[in-house]
């Protein structure tokens, strides 16, 4: 099976992004960790029903039902702007971007989660994407 992960808001390069995946059979989690390609998609071999449950750095977490056979592919849309990846879009993500602001890779304070557009620098388009998802939580 196909997951393809739709991180929206994000212009950068999404090929070895790290995911956090966890399959949920009833309340038994297996945790996996499995890498975007270049389309932002990973394989899994699954068999049954399960919630899949994906996490990406700065996005909010998605939990999607699939039952297999049958499910080839499943499409996730992650919430962008969650800074300090606890799952949520709170001030403290703020704090984390205004420290960042004005920041690329080679300056002290870069914060790679701050940039949450994916274009290499901390601007106000990054605090469009924080202020447009703010209170937002992803799922559990």
């Amino acid at each position: 099976m196909e997951a393809l992960v739709n991180l929206r808001d994000y212009v950068g390069p999404v090929m070895n992004l790290p995911a956090d995946v966890a399959i949920d059979r009833d309340g038994k989690l297996e945790r996996l960790k499995e890498v975007l390609d270049g389309k932002g998609a990973f394989r899994l071999r699954l068999t049954g029903s399960a919630d899949l449950l994906v996490k990406v750095t700065h996005w909010l977490r998605q939990r999607v039902h699939v039952k297999l056979p049958g499910t080839a592919q499943v499409a996730f849309s992650l919430v962008n702007g969650d800074v300090d990846e606890d799952n949520e879009v709170t001030l403290f993500d703020f704090g984390m971007l205004v420290a960042a602001f004005g920041s690329g890779p080679n300056d002290k304070n870069w914060n790679p989660n701050a940039d949450l557009d994916g274009d290499e620098e901390v601007t106000l388009f990054d605090f469009g994407i924080l202020v447009k998802n703010f209170g937002k939580i992803g799922d559990e």
